[in-house]
C-alpha cells in the first residue's frame, strides 16, 4: 500500500469513528490537512469514501499482522462486504437484513440486539407459516 505514515494514522482514526476536526486535534494537524490526507488515500486505495477506505486500511494491515499476504486493494470488490447506509429502505421495502457470510461490521451492541431479534421474527413467521401451510393442506386432503 503506497500510503504515508500521516494518511494511515488518519485512516486509522477515521475508523474510530473520529471526525476531521477530532483528529486534526489528535494529530496536531488542520482539519483541511486531514481532508485532504483521507481524500488522496481513498483516490489511492480506490474507495468510494472514508469510512471504506479506513476499513481497507484495518483488513489490510490486519492480514499483514497475521502473516497472510496482503489483499491488492485496488482490485478488490468494494461492495461485498458494505452495510446498507443506515435510513435506507432495503428488503422487504422496511428492513434490512442483518450483514451475512462474516464480513467486516460495525454495528454496536444494540444494533447486534436488533438485528439478532429481526433474525428470530422472520424465522418464527416462516415456521409458523410452513406450519399453516401443512396444516392446510392435512385439511384439503382429509
Amino acid at each position: 500500500m503506497t500510503l504515508s505514515e500521516g494518511q494511515k494514522a488518519c485512516l486509522r482514526l477515521v475508523a474510530k469513528g473520529m471526525s476531521s476536526k477530532e483528529i486534526a486535534k489528535a494529530l496536531g494537524l488542520t482539519p483541511q490537512t486531514v481532508d485532504t490526507y483521507v481524500k488522496v488515500s481513498m483516490a489511492r486505495i480506490g474507495a468510494s469514501n472514508r469510512r471504506d477506505a479506513a476499513r481497507m486500511l484495518v483488513a489490510a494491515e490486519a492480514s499483514l499482522k497475521s502473516g497472510s499476504p496482503p489483499a491488492d486493494l485496488a482490485d478488490r470488490d468494494h461492495g461485498s462486504d458494505q452495510l446498507a447506509p443506515t435510513g435506507t429502505a432495503g428488503w422487504l421495502g422496511w428492513v434490512r437484513p442483518p450483514p451475512v457470510g462474516g464480513g467486516f461490521h460495525d454495528l454496536n451492541w444494540s444494533q447486534k440486539t436488533y438485528q439478532a431479534l429481526l433474525v428470530a421474527l422472520i424465522s418464527a413467521s416462516v415456521v409458523v407459516a410452513l406450519a399453516l401451510l401443512i396444516a392446510g393442506l392435512f385439511q384439503t386432503f382429509s
